[in-house]
């Protein structure tokens, strides 16, 4: 079922490996950690399992994270550019919708 509200969002980590070498990893939590001053530790991850000339050298193709939130903010990082873009968080389901409507793979269910 597609998330509603972002609660629906909390405690995802998923992963799932396509026929294509293309991987989507998803990791959605709701903290209180001060490192993550949105209430939010996250990873929206398409990459590919084949590192190439259309992919950042661990994989990445497209991956919104916020792994260092306190110092640098929320991230994009988008093949094939080495350097993250900073990005403004829209809010947990708006960036979920988000990645979905970026990628080429269909969207996880949230049940």
């Amino acid at each position: 079922m597609a998330p509603e509200t972002a609660d629906d969002l909390d405690g995802i980590n998923k992963r799932e490996l396509y026929d294509d070498n293309t991987l989507i990893r998803v990791f959605i939590m709701r903290t209180d950690d001060d490192a993550y001053p949105s209430g939010w530790a996250y990873t929206l991850h398409y990459g590919t399992t084949n590192p190439t000339d259309g992919s950042l050298e661990d994989g990445t193709i497209r991956r919104y994270d916020n792994a260092h939130e306190d110092t640098k903010g929320h991230e994009l990082h988008l093949a094939p550019d080495p350097d993250p873009i900073p990005i403004d968080f829209p809010g947990m389901l708006t960036l979920w919708n988000q990645f979905w409507s970026e990628v080429p793979k269909p969207e996880f269910t949230t049940d």
